[in-house]
């Protein structure tokens, strides 16, 4: 019994009422960060039931005693995911499903992951992707046999078996080589934002003619890339005055991306506005596009123009490092952990690479 819960469930004349009524009062509080969160709601609903074998679900940490961790853990809600274990009674205890939970799933190599076996004490893991309702029950089930046993035990026995003798068909074994690395890196990739694409659209002809008078000597290309899509380019120095002028038509910024090209030593950033005021402008989205050097990535914030970009400006500082001069959250941290590696969207950021090992 390594656990000090079990021990404690184990230990004095009580023991038997304590390990019988944890067995039959199991309230887990759900740390819902993925779609697995689906699989424990369907888990929990009337199809399956799992309050009738002594599981209610429940929200409030400090009055559960199991925490089932839904999905992807990232170094930000590692943090939420160890203070809901710290405030919870004693005893307690964790399942870890899905993919996610146990190795990192399709994020495994990813800059953010972490596995909460790593943070919290975990009891029982539910593979899958998605695990289904019945593993989930199932891990309960066996939690329970652990409280009242005091050993942990899975539910997945397989047994070895012969093929050839199965089938009646023996053929020779060949030389196994490990697959190699399915990837491919272009050299100097093409990035065109501004396509032309010949649509009918007749207001989106006339707005283009409008905004280049409006816009006259400020920018470079105004093209229209696809129905309800206008991309404009624009130097980056030109951008803050570019921005005004086009609030008197548009409200609000969509989302701001940035473009890592390293080839070129360059970022592309993109303002995308959009009007919820005017109903005839509602559908159509303008992308106003410009460069800044690699090396020193910096532009004017839109944020006191446009109080929408200031939020995703801030993400773009800390996944790139592009500075937008005038933002006050420049050189804060805001989205990521602290301890999270510096710009981890830029492409020359090192990823761990998957590596194959041949045994037997």
């Amino acid at each position: 019994m390594s656990s000090e819960d079990i021990r404690f469930l184990h230990s004095g004349p009580l023991s038997p009422i304590k390990r019988w009524g944890t067995k039959w009062s199991l309230w887990p509080v759900h740390l819902v960060t993925a779609c697995c969160g689906v699989e424990l709601a369907h888990a929990y609903a009337c199809g399956y039931d799992a309050e009738r074998i002594g599981s209610l679900n429940y929200g409030i940490c400090r009055q559960t005693n199991v925490i089932i961790v839904e999905g992807a853990i990232t170094r930000k809600m590692a943090k939420v995911l160890r203070i809901t274990w710290e405030q919870m009674p004693n005893p307690k205890f964790v399942i870890v499903m899905g993919a996610c939970g146990l190795k990192g799933g399709l994020f495994w190599n990813s800059y953010h992951m972490v596995r909460p076996s790593e943070v919290v004490p975990v009891d029982f893991f539910v593979p899958g992707c998605p695990p289904t309702p019945e593993a989930l029950i199932r891990a309960i089930v066996q939690l329970q046999d652990k409280i009242m046993t005091g050993e942990a035990k899975t539910s997945a026995e397989f047994k070895e078996v012969d093929l050839g003798k199965l089938l009646g068909v023996v053929e020779e074994a060949k030389p196994k080589k490990p697959p190699k690395s399915p990837k491919k890196v272009d050299p100097k990739p093409e990035i065109v934002i501004d396509k032309p694409k010949e649509v009918e659209w007749e207001f989106g002809q006339k707005l283009v003619e409008e905004l280049q008078k409006e816009l006259a000597g400020l920018f470079e290309s105004i093209t229209i890339t696809d129905i309800n899509r206008i991309c404009v380019k624009i130097r980056s120095d030109n951008l803050l005055t570019v921005a005004s002028k086009l609030a008197n038509r548009f409200d609000h910024v969509k989302s701001v991306n940035v473009i890592d090209v390293p080839h070129e030593n360059k970022f592309i950033v993109e303002y995308v506005f959009g009007s919820y005021s005017n109903k005839e402008l509602m559908p159509v989205l303008v992308n106003v596009a410009t460069e800044v050097p690699r090396d020193d990535p910096r532009i004017a914030s839109l944020a006191k123009v446009f109080p929408s970009a200031d939020y995703m400006e801030r993400e773009m500082h800390e996944l790139f490092g592009v500075w937008f001069e005038g933002n006050p959250w420049m050189g804060r941290n805001f989205l990521l952990s602290p301890d999270t590696p510096k710009y981890p969207l830029r492409k020359d950021f090192k990823l761990e690479e998957d590596s194959y090992v041949l045994e037997g």
